[in-house]
């Protein structure tokens, strides 16, 4: 019976947030997260977050927590509609959300498969694991920069390869920063944008240039994995 419990323990957060995947697309809650969503609601909410301030705040930073946790693509467009409702401080809460939303999926991953993975004696698998490890901030910042990789898979493979939790919230944070303090910035002429001539998606948002900027502070951020390859060479 106490193995039970433990074993219950250990896969409840996972099986929770796979529950709660498995009911967003039941229930087509992808549908609401779009810009013609926002574009027909962004006026109510505005007020809606004049009148309710704090509550707009604890709403959207538990928004942002559970969509990140459950690994759903929703950053940029929760950053363009924060920047829109709070304005500069929105740079603070959509980091702090999105922060504690890989924070949430990688105590998940790492309580349900840390120890197997770290008990494995198949050596590739040690060997990615110490290899991961070592360069641990480096890795996690190049994932968290280049905007081609989807949050989860950081938040995934952080987990699974056992990670220090320190490592991965700093890591994280100074990641999503840059992006972050961009769409922000954005969304505090959404409503222009919204009610502009030629519509725009989110797609035409990460224009070349700024995908290049991005790639490049994540070159940087491997530069002490490349520096140590050198070295040994």
């Amino acid at each position: 019976m106490r193995m039970f419990f433990i074993h219950i323990q250990k896969y409840f957060l996972l099986t929770l947030l796979l529950l709660l995947v498995c009911l967003f697309f039941y229930f087509h809650l992808y549908d609401y997260l779009s810009l013609s969503t926002i574009r027909k609601y962004h006026a109510a909410a505005e007020q809606w977050t004049m009148m309710h301030y704090k509550s707009a705040v604890g709403l959207y930073l538990l928004i942002f927590t559970l969509l990140i946790a459950c690994g759903i693509p929703c950053a940029t467009l929760l950053s363009l509609l924060g920047g829109f409702l709070f304005g500069n401080i929105a740079i603070i809460y959509a980091t702090l959300g999105t922060t504690l939303g890989g924070l949430t999926l990688f105590l998940a991953v790492r309580t349900a498969l840390g120890a197997r993975i770290a008990a494995s004696s198949v050596e590739w698998i040690k060997s990615a694991e110490q290899g991961f490890q070592q360069n641990a901030f480096s890795y996690i910042l190049m994932l968290r920069l280049v905007p081609v990789f989807p949050c989860w898979i950081s938040n995934v493979s952080a987990g699974m390869l056992n990670v220090p939790i320190g490592t991965f919230i700093c890591a994280t944070a100074l990641g999503v920063f840059p992006a972050t303090l961009i769409f922000t910035m954005m969304g505090r002429n959404l409503d222009k944008l919204l009610l502009a001539e030629h519509p725009f998606s989110l797609n035409t948002l990460l224009t070349p240039s700024m995908i290049f900027s991005l790639c490049g502070l994540a070159i940087l951020g491997l530069f002490p994995v490349i520096y140590k390859y050198v070295k040994k060479r």
